[in-house]
């Protein structure tokens, strides 16, 4: 009899906000305007509000749930996106590399003797010169440990700095005297190391030897970041290596990579094969596809699950409010203005979760994350952001969509007696 008389008091107060037929003593004022759709009333948006904060508790966990969402979605994109830079992201096309024949393209597997590696330096032609020095740079490649963590070392001369015009340094200055090094911007995340360890002046062992850090250098959107670079003689030394990885060039024209391949081609005895960098770089962007693969996947999960936490909430909130939905779609509210108004209810705690979790991924900003074959910088730019977002609302919108058919589908006689 209770239950009866609050539905009965509900009915009438919302007659008397939204009446259908005005009374005879009325009839002279004009009928309040309300919101329509095609299908009859629409929800007013401070109901929508109103509903969301009667269930605070669960309303609070969706959002954080979605946050969390939004924060990975955010992440794998950021990742995905690092990764893909960090491969190709500023190659450059008239770079070629000078590699072992058995190199199969990977610079710390080739081997080319020195002699041979000296003689192609000085002898292809269409290589940039600088102040009578070619930007031909002999190079050695190889992985190095700190205690329990890997490093990539390459060793370089004072002809890399023409070759690969992308490295700048940032701070100190590069290697000139025996057993110093110079460390890129990601090296330290590579290797595990706290920015204290890394600082000018400080000792690194290497190959057990200890080299004194002299220089940081940059190189964004490259894989050199996340190397150490010492001189030549120095890690050829400490590795008791007689034989180098690798020849660079700079060329005069991108155009002119046929002579150098005809050299390569002419001079068997050199045993060494051209590579421009762009092919170099794709062969590496393979080996990446499919961790990018994987983080793309797990960014679609993420929406799924975000999906189901919103179904969940909107499904609870259904079965508690069936007299009340009911009750609206006997005061004249159509089943889809009742059905559009429960999606806009999930949409709405989408949008303050994703929102949220955009946020926080703002205020984190750039982080360094390392992986099998170097480091990356994971940053949560505008495109991250808006594809976290979205992805949001689309979890908002698949989970509300179910719900609200489940509400409007049940007949109108057995909703107002509250069987769900």
């Amino acid at each position: 009899a209770e239950r009866a008389h609050g539905d009965t008091v509900a009915l009438r107060s919302a007659y008397r906000r939204h009446p259908r037929v005005p009374a005879a003593s009325n009839r002279s004022r004009p009928s309040p305007t309300l919101p329509r759709s095609e299908g009859g009333l629409m929800l007013p948006f401070s109901y929508l509000i109103r509903n969301l904060l009667r269930r605070r508790v669960r309303t609070l966990v969706t959002i954080l749930g979605i946050a969390a969402t939004t924060l990975l979605v955010i992440a794998m994109t950021a990742f995905a996106e690092g990764m893909r830079e960090a491969a190709g992201g500023n190659v450059r096309h008239d770079s070629v590399y000078l590699l072992g024949t058995s190199a199969e393209v990977d610079l710390v597997r080739s081997v080319v003797p020195r002699g041979s590696a000296e003689v192609a330096a000085a002898s292809v032609d269409g290589v940039l010169e600088v102040d009578g020095v070619r930007a031909a740079s002999v190079e050695l490649h190889i992985a190095t440990r700190n205690g329990t963590q890997i490093g990539l070392l390459r060793g370089v001369t004072p002809a890399a700095y023409l070759a690969h015009p992308n490295v700048t340094v940032v701070a100190g200055r590069e290697p000139r005297s025996p057993y110093e090094i110079m460390i890129g911007a990601l090296a330290a995340a590579r290797m595990g190391l706290s920015a204290e360890d890394t600082a000018l002046g400080k000792t690194l062992e290497l190959e057990r030897r200890d080299f004194t850090i002299v220089g940081h250098f940059a190189a964004p959107g490259t894989v050199y970041e996340a190397e150490l670079w010492g001189r030549l003689a120095d890690v050829m030394l400490v590795t008791k290596r007689e034989d180098v990885s690798c020849v660079v060039l700079r060329l005069e024209d991108p155009d002119r990579l046929g002579e150098v391949r005809l050299f390569a081609d002419r001079r068997p005895d050199l045993e060494i094969d051209a590579v421009p960098e762009p092919e170099l770089m794709r062969e590496l962007a393979s080996s990446l596809t499919p961790i990018a693969a994987l983080a793309r996947w797990m960014a679609v999960m993420a929406v799924i699950a975000g999906a189901f936490a919103c179904a969940n909430t909107m499904f609870a909130a259904v079965l508690a409010r069936t007299r009340e939905l009911a009750t609206l779609r006997s005061l004249g509210y159509s089943p889809t203005a009742v059905a559009v108004g429960l999606v806009q209810e999930s949409v709405l705690v989408a949008f303050l979760g994703g929102s949220i979790g955009a946020l926080i991924a703002l205020g984190i900003g750039s982080v360094s994350l390392r992986y099998p074959m170097g480091a990356l910088l994971l940053e949560a730019d505008l495109t991250s952001r808006a594809i976290g977002l979205g992805a949001a609302l689309l979890s908002g919108l698949l989970g509300g969509i179910v719900p609200a058919i489940r509400a409007v589908r049940l007949p109108l006689v057995e909703a107002i007696g509250g069987r769900a």
